[in-house]
């Protein structure tokens, strides 16, 4: 269901107020996002009106999934903190796992798929942080939606039949292409002219 940002919270907080409320049929722990991913899940509903929890509010815990090796494990949102830079912290249950810089995150299933259904694009890692003695492994998730600038967001209120998975991540960037090196072959002698054989001369080919 299609609904617009109509208000944002005010202090510590990180929230918004739709304007779809229970008389739309939106209900508490409702799945928000928009075009580019997850905003964040609903957990307050009047009859006009509902309020979002956003997954950069340091409350927020978030079930994901990633893409590249199916761990699993959450991120939770920075708050409202003096830096500024808006990263997810994801924590991955296997503390082995190997994690990369521009790996894509999904949500996972939840229970009765509220608060989150699955296969929400959630954002990809933009930096590992290597811990020693941690019992998880930790990286900085760049999410995919612009919490700075939300104006039309969907609630899910019918969760899908199958769990998408990861088919509706965008496409990973290529990497740019390495420019070739100029080879490091000597100039041609500028004295040296290229002759034309006789076989190519038009006087030859008049005579035959």
């Amino acid at each position: 269901m299609a609904a617009t940002v109509i208000a944002v919270g005010q202090g510590y907080g990180q929230t918004v107020t739709l304007d779809a409320g229970s008389r739309d049929g939106v209900r508490p722990q409702e799945t928000v996002l928009d075009g580019h991913g997850l905003v964040g899940t609903v957990t307050a509903v009047n009859a006009r009106t509902c309020t979002v929890l956003l997954a950069t509010d340091a409350t927020a815990v978030v079930g994901v999934t990633l893409a590249s090796s199916g761990k699993i494990g959450w991120v939770t949102g920075p708050g409202k903190s003096r830096s500024g830079s808006g990263l997810l912290r994801l924590q991955v249950l296997d503390a082995n796992a190997v994690l990369s810089p521009g790996e894509q995150l999904v949500t996972s299933a939840s229970v009765r798929d509220r608060p989150y259904v699955p296969g929400v694009p959630v954002g990809v890692i933009s930096k590992v942080e290597n811990r020693a003695g941690s019992l998880t492994a930790l990286a900085l998730v760049r999410p995919y939606v612009d919490f700075t600038s939300l104006g039309v967001v969907g609630i899910v209120v019918v969760p899908p039949s199958q769990n998408p998975r990861f088919s509706v991540l965008p496409p990973r960037p290529r990497p740019a292409p390495v420019a070739a090196r100029p080879s490091a072959r000597p100039s041609a002698s500028p004295t040296a002219s290229p002759t034309a054989s006789p076989s190519a001369s038009p006087s030859h080919r008049a005579g035959h």
